[in-house]
């Protein structure tokens, strides 16, 4: 009995178990938050297309860089083979014979009228200078003569299309004058006569003859009309950066030794012909009696591997006149079988 009544109650409680219903598990409404994650997006696609931009705009900058500098190398190449650099030396060769048709004026009709035949050969062929009323052929009114005394090369300015060649000139300029001179009388009880003569009045200027000049292969012309202008200075104000040696000078038990041989050698230099400094000197150099040598003004040593480089001011003067030559060397002296031999002088 007692086993069907605990079979039963467990048999009971199965039964009760089976009646229950599990109440269905509902969805959550609450969604999840995404909006971070597509901002990350977004920032990122945009800063790859400002990157992109970037270097977009970089390499076109590049790329238009170094087309230019192409075309610019390309176009200077086509200049100089287009514009071929003036000869000096044919330019002076065929200047020099200009300048002295064109500086030289005789006051008489048949010496101007070669001038201005000349003068049209050296011209441009062009109608206005092949004109012969043309202003620079035209010298009316002359009272006098004009005469090259010398001329040399001044400058040379290239420009676009022609070359201004610069000439420094003196001239002559003659003036005839008329002079009232007293004639001595033959006889003594006479009075003096006066005679009326012409004399020239003689002036002497100096100017620059500006000329400008086109070429072709190796011809040149005159392509415009020449003019004459103050001749300036060439003198400029120029600033140089001196070097300051930051190694201390030498001064050990040599430096007396040095300085003697320096004195010894100086003299020698100034008296007597190179091949007497054959011994002293790797390359043998001289005054050749020119000057005489008068002192060491100044010497500084620097100790080097097998020997020393010497920075000297030195006083010559004129042989006879006395006028004073410094000179600046340097020097690289090398000790040689107990004395010393210079390897190399180099004025400064």
């Amino acid at each position: 009995m007692a086993k069907s009544d605990g079979r039963s109650i467990i048999e009971r409680l199965k039964h009760r178990f089976k009646r229950i219903k599990k109440p269905a598990k509902q969805r959550s409404m609450i969604r999840k938050d995404h909006s971070k994650r597509t901002a990350m997006a977004v920032w990122s696609l945009l800063g790859s297309i400002v990157v992109l931009s970037l270097l977009t705009i970089l390499l076109s900058v590049n790329t238009r860089s170094a087309l230019n500098e192409t075309n610019a190398h390309l176009s200077n190449e086509a200049n100089e083979e287009e514009s071929p650099s003036i000869s000096l030396p044919a330019a002076e060769q065929y200047l020099s014979g200009f300048i002295d048709v064109f500086i030289n004026v005789e006051n008489t009709q048949e010496a101007l009228e070669e001038r201005k035949q000349t003068l049209k050969n050296y011209m441009v062929q062009s109608a206005t200078f092949q004109d012969d009323k043309h202003s620079l052929y035209q010298l009316s009114d002359l009272k006098g003569n004009r005469i090259l005394e010398s001329h040399s090369l001044f400058n040379m300015i290239e420009n676009e299309e022609e070359t201004l060649f610069q000439y420094k000139v003196t001239f002559m300029n003659q003036v005839p004058k008329e002079k009232e001179v007293e004639i001595e009388p033959e006889d003594d009880d006479d009075e003096p006569e006066t005679e009326t003569v012409i004399e020239n009045e003689e002036t002497k200027q100096t100017l620059l003859l500006n000329i400008p000049v086109i070429a072709e292969e190796s011809t040149f012309a005159i392509a415009g009309t020449p003019y004459f202008s103050e001749v300036y200075s060439l003198n400029g104000t120029i600033e140089i950066e001196e070097e300051q040696s930051h190694i201390d000078p030498y001064v050990g038990d040599e430096q007396s030794a040095v300085q003697e041989f320096l004195h010894s050698f100086f003299e020698r230099y100034a008296a007597e012909p190179k091949e007497e400094l054959a011994y002293m000197m790797k390359e043998p150099k001289s005054l050749n009696g020119a000057f005489s040598f008068e002192e060491i003004q100044d010497v500084k040593l620097i100790e080097v591997e097998n020997g020393f480089k010497a920075e000297v001011a030195v006083m010559f003067r004129g042989k006879g006149t006395n006028i004073p030559q410094p000179a600046f060397m340097e020097l690289e002296i090398n000790r040689h079988e107990g004395n010393y031999y210079i390897e190399s002088m180099d004025y400064q």
